[in-house]
């Protein structure tokens, strides 16, 4: 279920959550206070759309908490995942001067927190501060480079050290040790049966490196040991 209202402050009552979305986060007071007026927010429940793929790219999504799987489906409805987006991250900074149509469909990971603003609103704002585009630039560069990875990590013909990688990048995405991923998720994002992930997983519980604590949560026990994995030639 989606509800829809005019932004406000963040729980503390003091900072606007643009202060924490990368291309924002520089920006003084005075201009946070301009994006801000300019943005709606949307919450989502777990398993929620927020765009389907085909659907006109007219807005830009930041999220504010939670997290926003980008999927695609196969002609057999199999989902695979793309990207996951957390907090800070943002979705159609790529489409805002053009027209154009979502390449993903975006589901709510779990309960979601979205700012939106539409793409015309923020060109008009841009024109005016030229800084914030510099700031989507870098951004969207840094966006290109896990992209890259991504097909790295796909294109990588070792199963285990495809999921080390995989674990390895959520980790640094997150700065977190504790992953909030099932099975599903994994072989999701990686082309893998979840067989095979289970199998996987298994070994490297075994060998200490993480540890699964129940459904949809892995924790990460020897950093040093996945991130030996996920590099070695």
């Amino acid at each position: 279920m989606e509800t829809t209202h005019q932004c406000s402050f963040c729980a503390n009552g003091s900072e606007p959550c643009l202060h924490h979305i990368p291309i924002f986060q520089n920006l003084e007071n005075e201009q946070i206070q301009e994006v801000q007026r300019l943005i709606r927010q949307i919450e989502l429940a777990p398993g929620s759309v927020l765009f389907r793929e085909g659907d006109r790219a007219d807005s830009l999504y930041l999220v504010r908490k939670g997290s926003l799987k980008l999927v695609r489906y196969g002609s057999d409805g199999s989902e695979y995942i793309l990207d996951t987006l957390f907090p800070g991250d943002f979705y159609g900074g790529d489409q805002l001067f053009l027209s154009s149509v979502a390449r993903e469909t975006g589901v709510a990971a779990e309960s979601l927190g979205i700012c939106m603003i539409k793409a015309e609103e923020l060109q008009h704002l841009i024109l005016q501060k030229p800084e914030i585009a510099l700031k989507s630039m870098t951004y969207l560069n840094a966006k290109l480079d896990q992209y890259r990875l991504q097909v790295e990590i796909l294109s990588t013909s070792d199963i285990q050290k495809r999921i080390c990688m995989y674990l390895f990048e959520r980790y640094r995405k997150t700065g977190s040790t504790t992953l909030h991923l099932t099975q599903d998720d994994i072989g999701s994002a990686l082309h893998l049966t979840k067989e095979t992930v289970n199998r996987k997983l298994s070994s490297l519980k075994d060998e200490g490196i993480l540890r699964v604590e129940g459904k949809g949560k892995l924790r990460i026990l020897d950093m040093a040991r996945l991130e030996a994995i996920s590099f070695e030639s």
